[in-house]
């Protein structure tokens, strides 16, 4: 039997490559359409607008470079903020990502058609309506590179690097033009006063209206696979492309304030030139000026609308094939192997989108991804809390703090670009209106179709429920029949002690390319099985047995199923496989779950054990609050003694176990015969081994990063249990931060 060849694309983007590429997505359209308009609104306090939204953009595109390394993924924030807050959050969050790209695409149209017009009438001398020109030639080019893309072309990576360097030329030239401009005036420092004409107030609505130029760094975390040494390379390559742009925003900003004079503040002249103002400054300090900024800023608004046209119609295209959205967005042409429809949907929004005025339009869009980062920022501080067992190759330091600060400038910012933008309080209603839209898809449609869709995964061939309805539900997934009996005993113990129910639960695990409705003949020893499981419990009790490809989320999805407040899982013992811990099956459920879940590794021999003797190794933290629940439940049941047990290194670290000691004692253990034991070792793992020798039953619960990390790596509990024949219990707590 030949090995398993893994196929994975080249790492062969160096760093250099990648600030190319995030560079590329931040100088574009918007510094050629916006500048005039946010001078227009902040005054020269456009360049503290920039230079803040710069530190803003560097906190949440730190943020994807952590979540990028912790689950890479295809997907980016909808994967990230799925795996923090839930199927609906990470719907939401594709909803918003796909009219966040749909609506960019459109600023870039309406950008376009201004500068078109612009070339046409005031360089070509031809007299032409502007409005209707400037439209006509947005929705021309629209429909242009939507067929391109329809036809499956797509910009070669040589000609997006030199269309990047064309850009950045053409801006710096124009800056040095500009500065050179600003300095030949004696009284130039006049330009930039007063500094806050409108307040602070200015500077933050300057920040909301162009964000949208800033959101490029999420193409190099998307890029993380073809990347060499990612791990140091991507936060480097996010901070470097970033303060390239905002130095290039800075730059231009400057020269555009201070290189013309006029009868009005320059700042009041460049809002009413609004778009059109690169444009008209240029002409008038250099040679061929205007026509330099036209030809960039046409060549800009093409490359980026043929980027957000392929990127829009490949979210839609995935929000299809993972279920939340009807089949036909999914669906490949033939003809020429594109999305066809998903591509002719992202382009009717993107048409209707450019008719709006090019304030309006990037507004909408700044305001789009202003909500997914706040959302990705939001997922960090979750994942930190929900998942520190993610192994993370870059983590953003102070990562607390630092995200907690994004989100607060984010809600602030979108505050001021609504209430402080001429049209941000229409933009704001469309938000709503595009966010309930796709509460409704989700509710009307997508769930149901994810239901259908897991059903179609497992087949459920029995099942049957418990006649009395309790709160407390507990799934147990028997697969070894040497220790069913032992587990169901257990789970009856918790269940009897929280007045619950169990439920037991087998998987038939079909090849993956076998149907799982192909295997309902052959289940009759297995329901056997289960039906006498059942019988043997004397608490309310019912049954389910799948059929499936994967027996881990059958099992994850049972849960969701009957809502179950605990899995309890056996577990055979040390895994010799490289690719799991505790192994396959055991691997995904405590990763995904969601709800607590008990491990239990039994001692050898038919017999159950007698729980006398109970020993519980802790170091605080919600996983030991768990392993204390399930100590308190047998204690009670079988009138046992528990033992609380820290292993320190210091006397800090005894005085923090006699106050753990005191704590968790009067939670769960008052009235119970319990005794505190502190030891100091430089050994944990050798020395609670010894101790479980003493004991009936160990239970051990994860406290804190380090200790769940390891658990998760498969550290820790082998190295208690590989040294003990007790029976040992690893628990894991789901953190509810979301109910």
């Amino acid at each position: 039997m030949g090995k398993e060849v893994q196929v994975s694309l080249s790492r062969d983007l160096s760093l250099f490559d990648i600030t190319m590429i995030g560079i590329a997505g931040m100088i574009g359209a918007g510094i050629f359409a916006l500048t005039g308009i946010a001078a227009g609104i902040a005054g020269p306090a456009i360049l503290l607008a920039f230079l803040l939204n710069g530190i803003v953009a560097t906190l949440t595109g730190l943020a994807y470079a952590e979540l990028g390394s912790a689950l890479p993924q295809a997907g980016g924030g909808y994967v990230w903020i799925k795996e923090a807050m839930g199927k609906f959050p990470g719907f939401m969050a594709g909803w918003v990502d796909w009219a966040a790209h749909t609506i960019a695409c459109a600023l870039y149209a309406v950008t376009f058609g201004a500068f078109f017009a612009e070339l046409v009438i005031s360089f070509a001398g031809i007299e032409l309506p502007r409005f209707i020109l400037s439209k006509a030639s947005a929705l021309a080019m629209v429909s242009f590179l939507a067929y391109v893309n329809y036809r499956g072309a797509k910009e070669s990576g040589k000609l997006g690097s030199l269309v990047t360097l064309l850009k950045v030329v053409i801006l710096i030239v124009f800056a040095g033009f500009g500065i050179y401009k600003t300095f030949t005036y004696p009284d130039w420092i006049g330009s930039y006063t007063p500094f806050f004409p409108t307040g602070f107030t200015g500077v933050l609505a300057a920040m909301g209206l162009t964000f949208i130029a800033f959101e490029g760094f999420e193409i190099i975390v998307q890029s993380g696979e073809e990347v060499k040494n990612p791990e140091r390379n991507i936060p480097k390559a996010i901070v470097m492309s970033l303060w390239t742009a905002v130095a290039i925003y800075i730059l231009v900003a400057f020269s555009l304030l201070g290189a013309i004079k006029v009868n009005v503040p320059s700042w009041v002249y460049l809002g009413k030139l609004a778009e059109l103002s690169l444009v008209r400054v240029a002409d008038s300090i250099m040679l061929f000026g205007g026509y330099l900024i036209l030809a960039g800023g046409i060549i800009s608004t093409v490359s980026a609308m043929n980027a957000t046209i392929y990127s829009s119609s490949r979210v839609i295209f995935a929000l299809s094939r993972t279920g939340y959205l009807h089949r036909i967005f999914s669906e490949i042409s033939r003809k020429t192997r594109t999305p066809h429809f998903a591509i002719f949907f992202s382009y009717v929004i993107i048409a209707f989108a450019s008719l709006a005025p090019i304030e309006a339009v990037a507004s909408a869009a700044s305001l789009m991804f202003i909500i997914l980062f706040l959302s990705v920022n939001v997922s960090l501080i979750v994942l930190r809390l929900r998942r520190p067992d993610l192994r993370r190759s870059f983590r953003l330091p102070m990562a607390y703090v630092l995200s907690s600060l994004a989100v607060i400038f984010q809600i602030v910012i979108s505050y001021y670009l609504i209430a402080h933008i001429e049209q941000g309080f229409s933009v704001f209603l469309i938000t709503i209106a595009w966010m309930f839209l796709g509460a409704f898809v989700y509710y009307a449609y997508s769930e149901k179709e994810l239901e259908k869709k897991a059903k179609e995964e497992f087949v459920t061939i029995y099942s049957e429920f418990p006649v009395e309805k309790k709160r407390y539900r507990i799934l147990v997934p028997v697969a070894n029949p040497v220790i069913a009996k032992k587990l169901v005993r257990l789970a009856e113990i918790i269940a009897r002690q929280k007045d619950g129910v169990v439920f037991v639960m087998s998987v038939v695990k079909v090849p993956i390319q076998t149907p799982p409705s192909a295997v309902v003949g052959e289940i009759k020893e297995a329901k056997e099985r289960l039906e006498d499981l059942i019988e043997f419990l004397a608490v309310p009790a019912g049954g389910v047995l799948k059929a499936g490809h994967d027996v881990a989320e059958a099992i994850i999805t049972t849960a969701e199923e009957i809502q179950a407040d605990l899995i309890l899982m056996g577990w055979r013992g040390r895994t010799f496989r490289r690719d799991t811990v505790l192994g396959s099956t055991i691997d995904p459920v405590l990763m995904k779950a969601g709800c607590d879940v008990a491990v239990v590794r039994f001692s050898y021999g038919e017999r159950m054990p007698e729980f006398g003797k109970i020993l519980v190794p802790s170091a605080g933290g919600p996983h030991v609050e768990l392993a204390c629940e399930i100590a308190e439940n047998i204690a009670r049941e079988r009138k046992g003694k528990v033992k609380l047990m820290y292993v320190g290194k210091s006397d800090e670290d005894k005085k923090e176990a006699e106050k753990l000691f005191e704590n968790l004692s009067k939670r769960y253990f008052d009235g119970l015969n319990v005794e505190w034991e502190f030891i100091m070792d430089p050994d944990p793992a050798k020395r609670i081994a010894e101790e479980a020798e003493k004991h009936d039953i160990t239970l051990l619960g994860a406290s804190g990063r380090t200790f769940l990390y390891n658990f998760l790596r498969g550290l820790f509990p082998e190295k208690v249990i590989r040294r003990t024949d007790s029976t040992v219990i690893v628990t894991r707590r789901w953190i509810r931060l979301m109910r």
